[in-house]
């Protein structure tokens, strides 16, 4: 969105009293509330400043998107059962574009280096909560028990976690930190940052219809599709970005990088709900900063002048002197299993193993 197209669209939202939200990232269109006003007046405001973009609005109940060429709404898709237009109180997200033929919505991390992040739409104004302030098992189980459709993000300046939940439960991960990225039980392990007191990144919770959320686990979850299905479900992988299908019909194009040739991914909202649950790990925040030192043992144990170096390389192979080796030199678990390339949850029973074998010692503070 360009500065003259905002500056008239944030005065002619001031004038119709409407309730422009703060922006999370400078990826994200005008997000905002109705409030007292219509969707209908929202429109009416955009003909007379003859604007061009998409307009998704959201009642609580759905979504629905339109495409505007110079404020002439040029098609509308309704995902979900939204009600009406001329309801107040409907939240919005308004992205400024070129005319098109599909309606447009920027990814929320478009310089990610995971194809989930940057296929990853904003549809409204998303809930924010509080790190450090909020019980993530809990809020996890009240999500289960609202059947939520949607993604939960955290993001700091280094690195950003989401969570993608499909009736309720977390089928999808994706983390992103110091150019590398991780999935699944790893992802999880990162979002539970935000459950830490020192947190201070944004805790953001935000609803997806599931035609949107369900094409995207299928992104995450590699799940391909048939490319000449004419009642196409899912998400295509295009050059020009990411867009999405329902009953063949593109109705979202979220513009990004991508590789390769076109491809298709689909998985059916059922299908979705019987794939593996994601759980957030055992292991409390935090575990992966913890360090070790050798005890005397631990440095007989890669000392190849003594008795003990031979016997630990039979009970624990080669992999087991390097991970005690990696330990050994004071860094952090996080950091270990980054230098060794392992996850987080394979480098946890080989420290269980060296510390019943007594050659670690976990150091304080």
């Amino acid at each position: 969105m360009t500065d003259g197209a905002r500056t008239r669209i944030e005065d002619a939202a001031r004038g119709a009293g409407l309730a422009p939200d703060q922006e999370p990232t400078g990826a994200q269109g005008m997000l905002g509330d109705t409030g007292q006003h219509s969707a209908e007046w929202l429109l009416e405001t955009l003909r007379a400043i003859r604007h061009s973009g998409t307009l998704a609005l959201t009642d609580g109940a759905g979504t629905t998107l339109l495409l505007l060429a110079r404020g002439q709404v040029e098609a509308s898709f309704r995902l979900g059962p939204y009600s009406r237009l001329d309801a107040p109180g409907q939240r919005f997200h308004l992205h400024t574009h070129e005319p098109t033929l599909t309606p447009q919505l920027p990814a929320r991390f478009p310089g990610s280096k995971s194809a989930l992040l940057r296929a990853l739409p904003r549809l409204a104004p998303p809930h924010r909560l509080t790190p450090g302030a909020v019980d993530l098992a809990d809020l996890l189980e009240r999500l289960h028990e609202a059947r939520f459709n949607g993604s939960l993000s955290y993001a700091t300046d280094r690195e950003r976690s989401v969570a993608l939940l499909v009736g309720g439960s977390v089928r999808a991960a994706a983390h992103e930190a110091a150019g590398g990225t991780h999935d699944r039980a790893e992802a999880m392990r990162a979002l539970q940052k935000a459950g830490q007191a020192r947190a201070t990144g944004l805790l953001e919770l935000d609803a997806l219809e599931p035609s949107v959320v369900v094409p995207l686990a299928a992104l995450a979850l590699a799940q391909p599709a048939r490319a000449d299905d004419p009642d196409f479900d899912g998400l295509e992988v295009f050059a020009g970005g990411y867009r999405f299908y329902s009953h063949g019909q593109a109705f979202l194009e979220v513009p990004g990088a991508t590789e390769g040739p076109t491809r298709r991914y689909s998985l059916g909202e059922r299908a979705a709900e019987r794939t593996p649950e994601i759980e957030l790990p055992d292991e409390p925040p935090g575990w992966e900063d913890r360090r070790f030192a050798l005890t005397l043992r631990g440095r007989d144990a890669l000392n190849p002048m003594t008795d003990r170096y031979m016997s630990f390389r039979t009970d624990h192979g080669e992999l087991g002197q390097r991970v005690l080796a990696a330990l050994g030199e004071g860094n952090t678990i996080g950091r270990t299993a980054q230098a060794l390339d392992l996850e987080l949850g394979e480098i946890k029973p080989w420290i269980e193993r060296l510390e019943r074998a007594g050659t670690l010692r976990e150091l304080s503070g």
